[in-house]
């Protein structure tokens, strides 16, 4: 009966060790991925903004169609 005892007991420390082991070693450090993301063709950029037009007229633009977007979304 000691015997099975003592043979579960070094059984049940395999594990831990084994855990304990594992979070003592050092990571390897992976080399940085480059970005995923490709660059926009020519095609798909937007122009500049044109000489007339200030920031205060778009920021104004923006405002009014944040506005128009929350009507659309308010419950009747």
């Amino acid at each position: 009966m000691r015997e099975n005892r003592t043979r579960l007991q070094m059984l049940m420390l395999v594990p831990l060790m084994l855990l304990v082991t594992g979070c003592t070693s050092k990571p390897t450090s992976l080399p940085p991925l480059p970005a995923a993301i490709p660059e926009l063709p020519n095609e798909a950029r937007q122009p500049p903004a044109p000489l007339w037009c200030s920031p205060t007229c778009s920021s104004g633009l923006t405002k009014e169609r944040e506005s128009w977007r929350l009507l659309m979304t308010e419950p009747e």
